[in-house]
């Protein structure tokens, strides 16, 4: 699960990198954090930051109603996500044939160069 807040400079978190995400980091890296509504997207404790992005980004990505005040959207957005990460798990064996194909994309690109011939 997550959860989604209005940022206002009040919470520090902690970043992908480890970085304490204070006021301060949190300006420097978006910078119109303060000036356009901001929403932080948490893991359930709100520690920790997995995504931050302009309110009016996620309504319209997100086909969320434009008539609704920021508080409505936020909760409509965090039901979204959740509902989302709520679906079953990928197939491992998708993933594995990704990775095959992916490794024979890779020998076939060595080859075309010359690489991979004896």
């Amino acid at each position: 699960m997550v959860k989604l807040t209005k940022y206002t400079g009040d919470t520090t978190y902690v970043l992908g990198n480890g970085e304490l995400g204070t006021k301060a980091r949190m300006l420097a890296l978006w910078p119109a954090a303060l000036t356009v509504t901001h929403v932080a997207e948490t893991d359930e404790a709100g520690e920790c930051l997995l995504a931050f992005d302009p309110l009016s980004r996620l309504r319209s990505v997100l086909d969320i109603d434009s008539s609704l005040d920021e508080e409505a959207a936020i909760r409509a957005i965090e039901a979204l996500r959740n509902r989302a990460s709520e679906s079953a798990p990928p197939d491992p064996t998708e993933r594995l044939a990704a990775a095959l194909e992916f490794q024979n994309v890779l020998s076939l690109a060595r080859d075309a160069r010359g690489e991979g011939r004896a």
